[in-house]
């Protein structure tokens, strides 16, 4: 499984979290695109297209072997 950090963003007092400029880089966002959040075990997944959770988990574990 590849990873990479990519920066760190500030929770304002609204919620709201601004990506960073890489992360919308590296997968073609824009400031129409949508994302979407899981909480997996302890960790925040963000990723760009909708996925089940199961397909989300299997997807995980592929890219781990």
């Amino acid at each position: 499984m590849n990873a990479k950090f990519i920066g760190k963003a500030k929770i304002t007092k609204q919620g709201q979290v601004t990506l960073p400029f890489e992360a919308r880089k590296d997968l073609s966002l824009d400031a129409d695109s949508e994302i979407y959040w899981y909480l997996v075990d302890d960790h925040l997944v963000v990723v760009k297209e909708l996925v089940s959770v199961e397909d989300l988990i299997k997807i995980a574990n592929k890219k781990r072997r």
